[in-house]
């Protein structure tokens, strides 16, 4: 941490690191699972857009598009195979008990994507299809309950690191240090992943309540679906 003495420049260059092979970080990115799901999920709503709110397609076109749709969507059901173990790590990281935010954070998501792996069985017609009704409610209560108290949670950190900032400058940091530089950049990202939250929070709702109201407006949760997307892609990509 740079402290009040240091006082030179923005080092915004010092402190990027230097760029990296366009290929090469590309195949690093395409290696995650959540960077090929990031891209699939961009192209499902995307689709999806172009379906609500473009011009008119001639049906052969739309039929089509529809089909690519929903075949990306269950493609991305696929890349989510064991990825609850992650939100149980994520619990166990935390102190026993959990604090209840973090419990209702990564319980909710932990147990959406367990159900999820059932989701995709039914639609690919290993389970029977009179259960798929119950398990996508299931799935969707607790995603939306995962939501609510990842939100919370960020919030929380989003206060914590704007109260840090305010502190570094009244210890006479300036503006343009790099300990500020660095905390207004983290600031920045959790906000975006905040943004990413509430938008993806609004389509589980939407799942939740069968779209009705404003909630069924297709165009409202393509544009959330594709917004959450592309966050979540850019904030994958800088961080492989």
């Amino acid at each position: 941490m740079a402290s009040s003495e240091s006082r030179k420049p923005a080092p915004a260059a010092a402190a990027r690191p230097p760029a990296r092979d366009f290929l090469a970080h590309l195949e690093a990115y395409l290696a995650r699972r959540d960077g090929v799901d990031k891209l699939l999920k961009i192209s499902r709503y995307a689709a999806r857009l172009a379906l609500a709110a473009g011009p008119p397609l001639p049906p052969a076109a739309s039929a089509r598009l529809k089909s690519f749709e929903s075949s990306v969507g269950l493609s991305r059901k696929a890349f989510r195979l064991g990825k609850f173990v992650q939100s149980l790590n994520a619990l166990r990281d935390h102190p026993h008990p959990p604090p209840a935010l973090a419990l209702l954070a990564y319980g909710g998501e932990g147990v959406y994507y367990f159900v999820e792996q059932f989701v995709w069985l039914a639609k690919a017609g290993l389970l029977p299809a009179h259960l798929l009704p119950r398990l996508q409610r299931l799935s969707a209560w607790a995603e939306l309950l995962g939501y609510v108290g990842s939100i919370a949670i960020k919030l929380e950190e989003v206060a914590k690191i704007e109260s840090s900032i305010k502190k570094r400058l009244a210890e006479g940091c300036e503006e343009e240090s790099e300990a500020v530089w660095t905390m207004r950049g983290k600031l920045l990202l959790k906000r975006m992943s905040v943004v990413q939250d509430v938008a993806d929070a609004v389509m589980a709702l939407g799942d939740v309540t069968d779209g009705k109201g404003l909630l069924g407006s297709s165009t409202l949760m393509a544009s959330a679906g594709l917004l959450s997307a592309l966050i979540s892609t850019h904030k994958n990509w800088n961080s492989c």
